[in-house]
């Protein structure tokens, strides 16, 4: 019983490691930086960028080494930027495009680490403490 709270506890901080950290920059080519929550890059990657209301991509790609996608905006709007890795990670975002290039946007508001770490922590232990529960209405 111990050993599986020792397990679940050590694969509790393997939890952040799906999360995937977006940064831009407005310039005439736009460059958007894509990296793990280790900030490691999100290198070598796949990615479509979608122009305001269209289902079709207008550029698809894999990022670069360092992670990046660039693309220059040929028209105004809201762009969409998915990008995916194999194993899971992945981000779906909307970036702002003002006349061909990129309004720079304020930096969205992220839970803090502490409070998700307290999050899941509470979770596992509400299971297993129902868990235990069901258990001891077992051996009655």
């Amino acid at each position: 019983m111990r050993r599986l709270l020792v397990v679940w506890l050590l694969l509790a901080g393997t939890a952040t490691a799906h999360e995937v950290q977006v940064n831009t920059a407005g310039a005439t080519a736009t460059v958007v930086t894509l990296r793990y929550a280790d900030a490691q890059p999100f290198a070598f990657e796949a990615y479509e960028l979608y122009p305001a209301g269209s289902e079709t991509p207008a550029q698809v790609g894999r990022t670069d080494v360092a992670g990046r996608v660039v693309f220059i905006a040929d028209t105004p709007g809201e762009w969409r930027l998915k990008a995916w890795s194999d194993d899971g990670h992945g981000v779906d975002r909307q970036i702002s495009a003002i006349s061909g290039e990129l309004a720079v946007t304020p930096p969205v508001a992220e839970t803090p680490r502490t409070a998700l770490w307290l999050g899941g922590l509470g979770a596992i232990f509400g299971l297993f403490g129902l868990w235990q529960l069901y258990l001891g209405r077992k051996k009655r």
